[in-house]
C-alpha cells in the first residue's frame, strides 16, 4: 500500500502533489526573511510559512520587524 504525503492547509489535509510550491527571499542588512507558499490549482494560497533570521546589534528586537 502506497500512501500519498498530505499537508495541512486551509482546505484541510490535501495531497502535497496537488499543490504548487513557491519561495520568496527578502534580505536586508538586519534580517533574512524566507517565505514558502503552497497554492491550489486556482492559484489561491492555502498555506504560507515564514521564517525570519535577525542578526547584528538589533537581533534582540526582531519581534518589532
Amino acid at each position: 500500500m502506497t500512501t500519498e504525503p498530505l499537508i495541512h492547509t486551509t482546505l484541510g489535509n490535501v495531497p502535497i502533489a496537488s499543490l504548487s510550491y513557491e519561495t520568496e527571499w527578502q534580505m536586508t542588512d538586519k534580517i533574512v526573511h524566507f517565505t514558502e507558499r503552497y497554492k491550489d490549482s486556482n492559484g489561491a494560497i492555502v498555506r504560507q510559512d515564514s521564517h525570519v533570521y535577525a542578526f547584528g546589534a538589533d537581533a534582540t528586537s526582531a519581534s518589532k520587524l
